[in-house]
């Protein structure tokens, strides 16, 4: 890495650190200066660690689309009545602008927060480059409850490392999760969300993770006691 380069990381992450000392009594400006250095910090320590940039900059706007912007929220284009939304609609929406009532509702704070959990998580995978010793890595107990090293983050539904190459090679593979979906109930903040991979969020669909457990359990139990013999 570039003195440059490391100079400046070291600066943000002691910017960030300071930051993280004050939890959830982060005020709305502090997080955005946070969400801003935790987003430099993924850059520069993702490049120096020999992934691509254009792959990265892929990665910070998935990132952002699921933190603190929501999904496509018009089924129909802006532009030309009648047809489906495109890239070009500006389909996606900061999520404090919705009424408090709406499913994709957050308060900026919150919104905010969940993107931060997501960098954090993505820097806690298996394969992401080591930050700078003695920097953030225990600073975000209260956000996520592992330290920020490689190979931390497991997929909380099949608890299985999640691994940053195969991510980065597709970013299909890698959903933002709830542990109460939004159709349910749940609301997108910190302690409902996490990254997951595709595969598990597809198994849990939308139930609570509390329900899937439940169901899989059920699964489990009726072949191991023989039901599954008709096929």
């Amino acid at each position: 890495m570039a003195k440059q380069s490391q100079n400046l990381l070291i600066k943000t992450l002691e910017r960030v650190a300071q930051l993280a000392d004050k939890g959830l009594g982060l005020s709305v400006e502090e997080v955005r200066v946070l969400i801003s250095d935790i987003t430099k910090i993924t850059k520069i320590v993702l490049i120096a660690g020999g992934f691509s940039e254009r792959d990265v900059t892929r990665l910070t706007t998935k990132l952002r689309d699921a933190g603190r912007r929501s999904p496509p929220w018009t089924p129909y284009s802006g532009r030309v009545p009648g047809r489906p939304q495109d890239g070009a609609d500006g389909n996606r929406r900061l999520r404090w602008l919705f009424t408090e009532d709406h499913k994709f509702y957050a308060d900026e704070i919150n919104a905010t927060l969940v993107e931060v959990k997501y960098y954090l998580q993505v820097l806690s995978m298996t394969n992401a480059p080591l930050l700078p010793e003695n920097t953030i890595q225990d600073k975000f107990t209260w956000l996520v409850k592992h330290r920020i090293i490689p190979g931390e983050y497991k997929d909380p539904i099949q608890l299985v490392p999640i691994d940053l190459r195969s991510i980065l090679s597709d970013l299909r593979i890698l959903h933002s999760g709830h542990l109460v979906p939004l159709d349910r109930g749940g609301r997108h903040e910190p302690k409902n969300t996490f990254l997951v991979l595709a595969r598990s969020n597809q198994l849990q669909g939308n139930l609570t993770l509390a329900e899937l457990l439940v169901l899989m359990n059920q699964i489990v139990e009726k072949h191991n006691r023989g039901e599954g013999d008709i096929i």
